[in-house]
C-alpha cells in the first residue's frame, strides 16, 4: 500500500476521532427570568457581547453534527466536553461518520487528549497497534516527527467548536436580525439570523484562529457566504448554532452545534495501561 493512500487512511480514522469527535443574547436569562437589557440590544450588538461572554467560557460540552451534500456529500455525529483554557483537553467520541452516503465502517470510535497525549479507540486504527488493545496512545509530537503527518494541526481544529470563535466570525454579518424566541433543550433563548462572506467572518478573527481556519477552507473563498442561526440564553450564550456554506459548484457543508454545560470542570482519565497499545507507524507506513 503506497504511503499516499497510507495517510490518507490516517486522516479518515484519526481525523474521524480527533475532529469529528472531534474538526452563538437573550430575552431571558438562564433562570428562564426576564432580561430587558438585552432586548434593547440591536441583533449586531448582541452577536458582540456574546462573543465577548462565550471568549470567557473556558469549557463546555459540543453535540456536533456536519452534513455536506454533492461531491462533500457524508455525514458526522460527535459530542463531548472540552476544556480550551489554560490547555486543550477532551473527552469525545464519534457516533456517525458516512461519506457519499455510506457509512465508513471502522471509524466511530472515541478520543481523549489530555496532557498533550491523545487516546484513541478506534476499530479502523486496530491492527495498527500492539497486543491487540482497543486503545492506543499517540504523542502528538513525536508523530509529527517520525511520519511527517502532524496530528496536531488535526487536533486544533478542536477548538473551532470554540463557541467564542464561532459567533466572533458572524460579527461580521451586515443583515443579522432577530427572529424570535424559542426554547432549546429546555432553555430559554432568542433566535437570530444572517448571512456573512467568508472573508469578513475571517477579518473577525486574530491571525492565529484565522490561519486554522484557513486550512480548511476552498481556495475559491473569495466570493462564498455563510448561513447562519444562532441561539442564545439569557446569560449571552451560545446554546444552538447552524451554518451553511456552499461552493461555487452548488456542493454545500451544514454544521449544527448544540452547547451546554459552560464552566462545568470535569476530569479526562487516560485509559487503564492494560487496555492501552502502541501504533505501529512502520507497518502503518509499510502497508501490508
Amino acid at each position: 500500500m503506497s504511503s499516499t493512500r497510507m495517510n490518507r487512511r490516517l486522516v479518515v480514522a484519526a481525523g474521524g476521532a480527533a475532529v469529528g469527535t472531534a474538526l452563538l443574547l437573550s430575552g431571558c436569562n438562564g433562570d428562564g427570568t426576564a432580561n430587558t437589557e438585552n432586548m434593547k440590544l440591536s441583533a449586531a450588538d448582541a452577536l458582540a457581547k456574546t462573543s465577548q461572554k462565550a471568549g470567557r467560557a473556558d469549557s463546555f460540552k459540543a453535540d456536533l453534527t456536519v452534513t455536506g451534500t454533492g461531491q462533500n456529500k457524508g455525514e458526522v455525529h460527535a459530542d463531548g466536553r472540552f476544556q480550551l483554557r489554560p490547555t486543550l483537553k477532551f473527552s469525545a467520541k464519534l457516533d456517525q461518520f458516512s461519506s457519499n452516503g455510506q457509512t465508513v465502517p471502522g471509524a466511530k470510535g472515541q478520543a481523549l487528549l489530555t496532557d498533550n497525549v491523545l487516546y484513541a479507540k478506534v476499530p479502523q486504527l486496530a491492527r495498527f497497534v500492539s497486543d491487540g488493545k482497543p486503545w492506543v496512545k499517540v504523542d502528538l509530537n513525536q508523530m509529527a516527527q517520525r511520519t511527517g503527518f502532524d496530528l496536531k494541526s488535526v487536533v486544533d481544529q478542536i477548538q473551532q467548536v470554540d463557541p467564542a470563535e464561532q459567533t466572533k466570525m458572524f460579527t461580521g454579518s451586515k443583515d443579522a436580525r432577530r427572529v424570535g424566541t424559542e426554547t432549546i433543550d429546555g432553555v430559554k433563548t432568542t433566535h437570530y439570523s444572517g448571512t456573512v462572506t467568508v472573508q469578513d467572518a475571517l477579518n473577525r478573527l486574530d491571525a492565529d484562529a484565522r490561519q486554522k481556519v484557513e486550512k480548511w477552507l476552498p481556495k475559491d473563498r473569495a466570493n462564498g457566504k455563510i448561513n447562519f442561526d444562532l441561539w442564545t440564553d439569557g446569560d449571552n450564550l451560545p446554546r444552538k448554532l447552524v451554518s451553511k456554506a456552499s461552493d461555487k459548484q452548488g456542493d454545500s457543508g451544514t454544521v449544527t452545534v448544540l452547547y451546554s454545560d459552560y464552566g462545568t470542570s470535569f476530569k479526562v482519565n487516560p485509559p487503564p495501561a492494560d487496555q492501552v497499545g502502541q501504533l505501529s507507524l512502520d507497518g502503518i507506513l509499510g502497508g501490508n
